[in-house]
């Protein structure tokens, strides 16, 4: 690791304009991941009665995307440590746009999966690179902030698009949800090329033969003097793979414990996020309104998350997201059962975001904080790219039982098991304090 002079400096120095101005365009990326990924889910209705299609072809459609997320996190993100963040990002924010314009123009319900499965990996590899960049934009008195700034911005992005739907859908239909969204991803990309600069940080870590120029660019955007020579790189401990975490006994039975309970909540919340608008609609509600429940429900995502930062310091982390955990399955299945009324529907669905977007928002820090702070990157990263196939499975395993004629009420019971046996397995987490 270099020399941390530079680096103290930038901490403790207010926050230039440049700085702001990227925190922002980050936090709008992810907001852009947010509607993307809810974007076929407010589809999904209309697009059931213009194909005709059954339950089973949908719950693969929506699975698509979702296994393209766990595609772009686990093996196209790791490559911005070798090529740096923005030549990583950038890609990835056009495979999105490209993605969705294929989306808009889809003929059939396999053309419409290799689609999302397309832009899942463009958005699994963004996500999972934006996180690190708002931290590394921040200094020390912001960064929390921003962190938390961002992520909000997922559902903050789902409330957008839900609104966008709403309006968009009974007018112009369900592709033009899609342009809309090319349109954002379009506007986004150029935005990128113009405004986001590889953090300092990452410069230094790939040395060559413009790595000066680079870096003093970067302090200069941020009102830093500038480097007269690179700083002398310092011994450090390399951070273990992945892999080489398994070879652990001691690390592979924390790495499986924890992977699974990620899994079993990942199969709960992924299945109401996608199948909610459907099943609004198969109540009797038209497109519009189920789209009004989803943005209730990441409402209630967004109050549950800041609720749950807040009382965590009290109750203790663990113990809050485990709550949540039992909220949220019983919420899950209390869908399954309240009165066809769109009023209730709207009412649960602010309860059902409360609960299981506030516990996964919790769910990251506990899985963080699970690992000694030598394998917490490897250890993470393996545990959410492996745990993002239980979201890839969740719609299709719904979509068949739905196939098979079983109502709202058996399936949305069935799937919250997931989430009450995660939560009482939470417990039994040990949780480190480095």
């Amino acid at each position: 690791m270099y020399h941390q002079s530079y680096r103290e400096r930038l901490l403790a120095s207010p926050m230039s304009r440049f700085q702001i101005t990227a925190v922002a365009m980050v936090i709008a990326l992810c907001a852009l991941d947010g509607f993307d990924v809810f974007a076929i889910t407010f589809a999904i209705p209309e697009i059931e009665r213009e194909w005709r299609v059954g339950k089973t072809e949908l719950g693969m459609v929506l699975s698509a995307g979702l296994l393209g997320m766990a595609i772009g996190s686990l093996f196209i993100a790791p490559l911005a440590d070798l090529w740096g963040r923005r030549r990583v990002l950038i890609p990835s924010l056009a495979v999105v746009t490209a993605g969705t314009a294929w989306s808009s123009m889809a003929s059939g319900p396999l053309d419409l999966g290799l689609s999302r499965l397309t832009t899942g990996i463009g958005i699994g590899a963004m996500i999972a690179i934006i996180n690190p960049l708002a931290a590394e934009y921040a200094n020390a008195r912001r960064r929390d902030l921003c962190v938390t700034l961002l992520n909000l911005g997922f559902p903050a992005g789902a409330i957008a698009g839900g609104m966008i739907a709403a309006w968009i859908l009974p007018q112009f239909g369900w592709r033009a949800l899609f342009l809309w969204a090319t349109v954002l991803g379009a506007v986004m990309l150029l935005l990128s090329i113009r405004w986001l600069v590889e953090p300092i940080a990452s410069v230094l870590a790939r040395p060559s033969e413009n790595t000066l120029e680079r870096a003093n660019a970067y302090l200069a955007l941020c009102n830093q003097p500038l480097l007269a020579a690179l700083p002398e790189r310092a011994a450090k401990d390399k951070e273990p793979s992945a892999l080489s975490l398994l070879r652990r006994p001691d690390m592979a039975v924390v790495t499986l414990y924890v992977m699974t309970i990620y899994f079993l909540y990942v199969v709960s919340l992924f299945y109401i996020q996608s199948w909610i608008p459907s099943m609004v609609v198969g109540a009797g509600f038209d497109p519009s309104q189920a789209a009004r429940v989803s943005v209730w429900m990441n409402i209630g995502g967004i109050l549950g998350g800041l609720t749950l930062g807040m009382l965590s310091e009290r109750i203790g982390l663990k113990y809050c997201v485990a709550l949540a955990f039992t909220g949220g399955a019983l919420t899950i299945g209390a869908f399954g059962l309240v009165p066809v009324q769109i009023g209730i529907f709207m009412a649960t669905g602010a309860l059902l975001g409360f609960f299981t977007i506030g516990g996964m928002a919790g769910l990251y820090a506990v899985v963080s904080r699970s690992f000694p702070a030598e394998a917490r990157a490897s250890g993470t990263g393996l545990v959410i790219g492996i745990g993002r196939l239980g979201s890839a499975i969740a719609p299709t395993v719904a979509g068949l039982l739905f196939a098979l004629g079983f109502g709202r009420s058996s399936v949305s019971i069935v799937m919250a098991v997931p989430a009450l046996i995660a939560a009482s397995m939470l417990l039994r987490v040990k949780m480190r304090k480095d």
